[in-house]
C-alpha cells in the first residue's frame, strides 16, 4: 500500500461524514484478523526505496493489482499553478490522513459537477470557509453528482455557478489566487449523449473572487510504473479481462478503478471478490465459501414493488459544522420494510460469485 493507511478511495476519497472511518475500520480489522501482512508507505516501481512488480511476480505466485485512481486532472488554463489552486486528490488525501487544511475565513470556489466536488465543497464547509461556491460549466440537472448531494450541498450554504466554464485564474504579485473567471455559457444542442450541450454566452467574462481553488474534474490512474514493467495499459487503465485476468500476464491480476476507470465502491469489491475466485481457481483450488446459516426460502408471495427507504440526516446548521456522520439510523419500521426488498442473490445467483447476469466468475 502506497501510503500511510490502508482503505484505498473509501478513506481517501469518501469523507468522514458520509462514511464513519470507525465502521471503515472495523472492516479492516476484520480482514487483517485474518493473518493479511501488510506493508504501507511501500510504492510500485524501479526508483529508490520502491519494490518492482518483477520482484513481486518472481517472489509470489498469483498478484492482485488494485491500486485506484488517485492522481488528479489539470484544467488547462491560464494561472492553475498558482498559489491556493489545489486538487480535489489533495484535499481528501489530507483529510483521509486527519490533517486538516484550516479554510476559516476563506473564500473558496469548486470546479466541478460530480460527486468528488460535492465532497470537496461539503468538506470545504465543514473546514471553516466563509462561503463556498461550484463552478460547473452546464446546468445544475445536467450534473453527474447525485441529486441529492448537490441539494446536500446547497443546503449546507454552497453557491452554484452554473453554466460557468473556467477561462484563467487570477494571482496577485505573490503568486496566490484572488479571483476565478469564468466564461458564461447557455445551453445547447443534445449531443451523442443525450446530454444538452453549453455553448459561449455572448457575454463579458464574469469574475468570482476567491482564496482557495479546489479542482475536481475528474481522476486519473497512476499506471506508468507498471507499464514501464510490461503490464498492457489500454486508455490508460489496466487492461484486465472481466475476470480480472490481466492479457498476457499469467499470474497477474486486476481490478477496480485501475481497470475500469473511476467507478463505485459496489463494483470495486465486486471486481475484488471474482478477482479472489478466480485466483483460488489458478492457483489450483476450488475453494467454496460456506455459512453454517439456515436462510430460508423466499417466499414471493407478497412480493410487491416498494421504494426505497429515504434516511433522515442532521439538519444541515448542525451537520455542516462537523465531520461526524449525517445520516441518522432507520427505524425498526423502516429496517424492516426495506429488509423485505431483498432480492435474495444468494438464492437466485445474481451477486458477484455467482456470475450475475454474467458467467460464472
Amino acid at each position: 500500500e502506497e501510503k500511510k493507511k490502508l482503505g484505498g478511495m473509501l478513506r481517501y476519497g469518501i469523507p468522514n461524514y458520509r462514511f464513519p472511518r470507525a465502521r471503515l475500520d472495523e472492516d479492516l480489522q476484520a480482514i487483517l484478523s485474518t493473518g493479511v501482512e501488510v506493508h504501507l508507505n511501500t510504492r510500485i516501481g524501479e526508483g529508490e526505496g520502491e519494490i518492482s512488480l518483477k520482484t513481486l511476480n518472481n517472489e509470489y505466485d498469483a498478484i492482485y493489482i488494485a491500486i485506484g485512481a488517485h492522481t488528479d486532472k489539470k484544467i488547462g488554463i491560464e494561472g492553475e499553478n498558482a498559489k491556493g489552486v489545489i486538487s480535489a486528490v489533495e484535499l481528501l488525501k489530507r483529510i483521509g490522513d486527519d490533517d486538516m487544511p484550516d479554510f476559516t475565513g476563506k473564500e473558496v470556489v469548486v470546479v466541478g459537477g460530480g460527486n468528488v466536488a460535492m465532497d470537496c465543497t461539503r468538506s470545504a464547509i465543514r473546514l471553516g470557509a466563509k462561503k463556498v461556491g461550484i463552478a460547473y460549466r452546464r446546468r445544475q440537472k445536467d450534473m453527474t453528482a447525485l441529486p441529492e448531494e448537490v441539494e446536500g450541498a446547497i443546503a449546507e450554504g454552497a453557491e452554484l455557478y452554473a453554466l460557468k466554464a473556467p477561462h484563467h485564474i487570477e494571482a496577485d504579485e505573490n503568486g496566490n489566487v484572488t479571483a476565478l473567471w469564468v466564461e458564461p455559457q447557455i445551453i445547447g444542442p443534445i449531443d451523442a449523449w443525450g446530454r444538452a450541450r453549453p455553448i459561449h454566452a455572448d457575454v463579458p467574462l464574469k469574475r468570482i473572487p476567491c482564496d482557495i481553488i479546489i479542482v475536481a474534474i475528474g481522476q486519473g490512474i497512476d499506471s506508468k510504473s507498471f507499464e514501464d514493467a510490461g503490464i498492457s495499459i489500454q486508455r490508460g487503465a489496466i487492461a484486465a479481462a472481466m475476470t480480472g485476468e490481466v492479457q498476457n500476464a499469467g499470474g497477474i491480476f486486476a481490478g477496480g478503478d485501475c481497470a475500469t476507470g473511476p467507478a463505485t465502491v459496489i463494483r470495486a469489491i465486486a471486481a475484488g471478490k471474482v478477482a479472489a475466485a478466480n485466483i483460488d481457481e489458478y492457483l489450483g483450488y476450488k475453494h467454496t465459501i460456506s455459512c453454517d446459516v439456515q436462510i430460508p426460502e423466499p417466499d414471493l408471495a407478497d412480493k410487491v414493488p416498494c421504494g426505497k427507504v429515504q434516511l433522515a440526516e442532521e439538519e444541515a446548521g448542525i451537520r455542516k459544522q462537523s465531520f461526524e456522520p449525517m445520516e441518522l439510523c432507520m427505524s425498526e419500521q423502516e429496517a424492516c420494510q426495506e429488509a423485505g426488498r431483498c432480492l435474495r442473490c444468494d438464492k437466485y445467483g445474481f451477486s458477484a460469485l455467482k456470475g450475475g447476469r454474467r458467467l460464472r466468475w
